[in-house]
């Protein structure tokens, strides 16, 4: 029987240093974000707690606030949501050989 691929899913992640600048000054819609680290936290540590007991395989993707706008730039993405999404599959199929 063929051994089949197991599937990784990355999630952003924000470092508590980091949150300050990359929702006030680095994302476009850092605004929708919480207002707080910690409020942040909660929600992310319980999204990712939801998507796990679904059975889904889940690793954080760091977000850093100097590469990641220019990853977005190179890519001709905003710097929001939606590229933190793909941010976050690109790196883990990259770790992972896996291809999108």
């Amino acid at each position: 029987m063929a051994k089949l691929p197991v599937r990784v899913g990355g999630m952003a992640w924000f470092r508590r240093e980091d949150y300050d600048r990359l929702r006030n000054s680095v994302f476009e819609d850092g605004d929708v974000l919480h207002d707080t680290y910690a409020e942040w936290f909660k929600a992310a540590k319980n999204g990712e707690s939801r998507l796990r007991s679904q059975g889904h395989l889940i690793e954080r993707v760091y977000i850093d606030p100097d590469e990641f706008p220019q990853w977005c730039a190179v890519r001709g993405l905003k710097v929001d949501a939606k590229a933190r999404t793909k941010y976050a599959a690109f790196v883990v199929a990259q770790k992972h050989g896996q291809t999108h």
